[in-house]
């Protein structure tokens, strides 16, 4: 794989079989199909960081019916799933899409996990989101990336996006949700205490010649594996710090598109097609009042590529937007507060404080509202339904309210589990305590 920092390094002749648009968890993947089906592979980033937003999440693929899925849950079937997404989503898509994913989806881990270093598991407690919901189950479709060593990418570690740093423990440790309950448990359980150990051991070492750790986890590890699976491939090429600003189209499909980099262009020819997955819009203000409405978006945890350039593009050239249903977008509650270096950090409340026994949430009238065990995305629909009735946004900001003994077993959004080292969020208003 080529990584093209100037357009001048494009190799000629500058013309590629597919183009993908779009350098997160999507295009990623995208591109790693074209490449093992031996296309000549150009992938364009509009930021310096592979990853998108899929680097900054749990990396987590919903895909029912797997080989791994048999492992943790054997009497689950397909048809189970296509009830439950019958019931979660009814007509708002149609039935023979959804067949289609559910029929395919498993041919389609097992040929990545087959042809790259793309590797899953399931996790063995990671219920549908909406679970009461009949065809629901507790475990087996959701899978997770395993754990990759990012020292394998060599150079190529500095291109992945780092995780939210509040995610991260020891300055840059990231950590799964297995790695944390054996951290919380180290003094209780032999295990507990050597797994504990040998990763921050590792960690320690990491330290020494890199500005975090290696050990990658979640969204990071998805991310790595892709790249790392891409990196042997020699018709790849990867433009970063990169725009898409044109798309031509011919008679028979798009026939090239225009890049732009730092006030220089380059035109490339496209003989096969060009794959669109650059994200959204939640960093262009003109997409988001349009389909969003008046909601504050000042403190979305996502990516910052999101910008709907491409949308747009390909807007000009007659594609649209599907209807309109619940919502245009995929929401979490988060939380706030001031970084040493002056930065707010957004911390998304997905499933590690809110759910917990002894959590509870309030809006400013100091009334319950909302089940907190709900997903991170209807909680926060939830919270947005003031605005929507038009009466005052009573439940934003919501308030998260527990007892010391839930505090220090769980923790509360970027407190820490065990209950020390409160002050400082005490100090600057991110907690506030009361007898």
């Amino acid at each position: 794989m080529q990584v093209i920092t100037r357009l001048a390094d494009l190799a000629e002749p500058q013309s590629y079989d597919v183009v993908v648009i779009g350098a997160g968890g999507a295009g990623l993947s995208a591109a790693l199909v074209a490449a093992i089906e031996g296309a000549r592979v150009l992938l364009v980033e509009h930021t310096a960081y592979v990853g998108g937003t899929t680097a900054l999440s749990a990396g987590t693929t919903w895909v029912p019916g797997t080989h791994h899925s048999a492992k943790v849950n054997p009497t689950d079937t397909l048809a189970d799933a296509a009830h439950y997404l019958d019931n979660a989503v009814g007509e708002r898509s149609p039935a023979a899409l959804r067949q289609a994913f559910l029929e395919t989806g498993p041919e389609a881990v097992r040929y990545i996990e087959t042809q790259s270093e793309v590797k899953y598991r399931p996790y063995a407690k990671h219920p549908d989101y909406i679970s009461d919901l009949a065809g629901s189950t507790l475990t087996g479709r959701a899978l997770e990336p395993m754990p990759f060593d990012g020292r394998l990418l060599g150079e190529l570690f500095a291109l992945i996006r780092p995780p939210i740093p509040e995610f991260t423990v020891l300055g840059g440790m990231m950590v799964d949700r297995n790695d944390i309950n054996h951290l919380l448990g180290m003094t209780q359980s032999l295990a507990s205490f050597r797994h504990s150990l040998k990763i921050v051991l590792r960690h320690a070492r990491d330290r020494l010649g890199h500005s975090r750790g290696t050990r990658l986890v979640m969204g990071n590890a998805l991310v790595a594996r892709l790249l790392y699976s891409l990196a042997q491939h020699d018709k790849v090429s990867l433009a970063l710090n990169t725009a898409v600003t044109d798309i031509e189209r011919g008679a028979d499909g798009v026939e090239a598109i225009t890049l732009s980099q730092q006030g220089q262009q380059r035109r490339v020819q496209v003989k096969g097609g060009v794959i669109l997955a650059s994200g959204g819009f939640n960093r262009s203000p003109a997409l988001r009042k349009a389909m969003l409405g008046e909601v504050d978006m000042s403190w979305c945890p996502a990516a910052p590529g999101h910008t709907g350039q491409a949308q747009e593009l390909a807007r000009g050239l007659g594609a649209h937007y599907g209807p309109s249903h619940d919502t245009n977008a995929f929401w979490a509650p988060v939380s706030l507060r001031k970084r040493a270096d002056g930065s707010t950090a957004a911390f998304p409340h997905f499933v590690m404080d809110r759910a917990k026994p002894g959590m509870l949430t309030v809006n400013q009238a100091g009334d319950r509202f909302v089940n907190e065990s709900t997903s991170y995305h209807l909680f926060a629909l939830r919270m947005q339904q003031s605005l929507a009735d038009g009466h005052a946004a009573a439940d934003v900001p919501a308030y998260l309210i527990c007892d010391a003994r839930a505090l220090r077993k769980y923790g509360l959004g970027m407190v820490r589990p065990g209950g020390s080292g409160l002050g400082p969020f005490i100090a600057d208003g991110y907690l506030t305590e009361a007898d």
